[in-house]
C-alpha cells in the first residue's frame, strides 16, 4: 500500500465523529510514533511504559515502515495516561529518585520517559481544556484525572512526568488485541478501522481499576463483546 493510500489523521472517524479536530489527530499520530519507536528500541522494549506483548513487538519490528505509520495513525492514543490520586499533597513527589542516584543507563531512560511523559501531558491537557470528555476517549483518562490535569502547574507537569505510574501501553490485558492490531497494521487489505473501532470498545484499565481502589470491590470479569468482521464495518462491541 502506497503512503498516499493510507487512512490520515485528517480523514474522518465515523466512531468520534467531529470530537477530536484534524490536529488533534495529528498531534495524537505524532505521539504513537514516537511510542512505538521506543516499544520496539531493544533499550526501551522493557520498560514498563513501553512493554508491549512480544509477538505484536516482533511483528511490528519486522514491518515496513508503512504498516508501522498505519499502526501509529490510530485516532486514539497506543498507550493510556494516568494521575495518581491525591488529597491535594503531591505524591509523586515522594516516590521520585534524583538523577544522582541513578548510574548513566537508568538515567538516559529515565530522561527518556521523562520527555514523552512530558510531551504527552502537554498533549491530553490542552485535549481536557478545549474539549471535555475527549481526552477520556483519546488518552484513556479516568474521569477524575480530568480535572486535576487541567489544574496542574508546569512544575507539577514536569515533576509528573516522571512519576512511575503516569504511562503505560493501552489495552494491558488484552494482549491478543494488540496482535490483531499488529496484523492489520501488516495486512495487505484495510482492516485499520476495525482494529481502531474494536479498541475503543474494550473497557478502559485506568476507570476501572482507580473505581475499584475507591470501593474496595474485586473486578468483575469483563463482559463479552459482540465479534464484528475484520473486513466488515460494523463496530465489535
Amino acid at each position: 500500500m502506497s503512503e498516499a493510500n493510507l487512512p490520515t489523521p485528517e480523514a474522518p472517524w465515523a466512531h468520534h465523529g467531529n470530537l477530536l479536530s484534524a490536529v488533534v489527530r495529528r498531534d495524537i499520530a505524532d505521539l504513537n510514533r514516537l511510542f512505538l519507536d521506543r516499544a520496539l528500541d531493544p533499550a526501551h522494549r522493557a520498560d514498563r511504559w513501553f512493554q508491549l506483548p512480544p509477538s505484536a513487538v516482533e511483528r511490528l519490528s519486522e514491518a515496513t515502515v508503512e504498516a508501522r505509520e498505519r499502526a501509529a495513525r490510530s485516532p486514539i492514543s497506543l498507550f493510556e495516561l494516568a494521575l495518581p490520586e491525591t488529597d491535594g499533597a503531591l505524591p509523586w513527589r515522594h516516590e521520585a529518585v534524583t538523577d544522582g542516584d541513578l548510574d548513566p543507563l537508568d538515567r538516559a531512560r529515565g530522561e527518556t520517559r521523562r520527555s514523552f511523559g512530558l510531551v504527552a501531558l502537554g498533549v491530553a491537557r490542552r485535549l481536557a481544556e478545549g474539549v471535555p470528555l475527549s481526552s477520556r476517549i483519546a488518552f484513556g483518562l479516568a474521569p477524575a484525572c480530568e480535572a486535576r490535569l487541567s489544574a496542574l502547574s508546569p512544575a507539577e507537569s514536569f515533576r509528573l512526568a516522571s512519576w512511575p505510574g503516569l504511562v503505560r501501553p493501552r489495552w494491558p490485558g488484552h494482549a491478543r488485541y494488540w496482535n490483531l492490531l499488529a496484523a492489520a497494521a501488516t495486512a495487505a487489505g484495510n482492516e485499520m478501522h476495525w482494529a481502531y473501532s474494536a479498541g475503543l470498545c474494550l473497557p478502559g484499565e485506568c476507570e476501572r481499576e482507580q473505581a475499584a481502589a475507591r470501593t474496595g470491590q474485586r473486578r468483575l470479569p469483563r463482559p463479552g463483546h459482540r465479534r464484528g468482521s475484520p473486513g466488515g464495518t460494523d463496530v465489535p462491541c
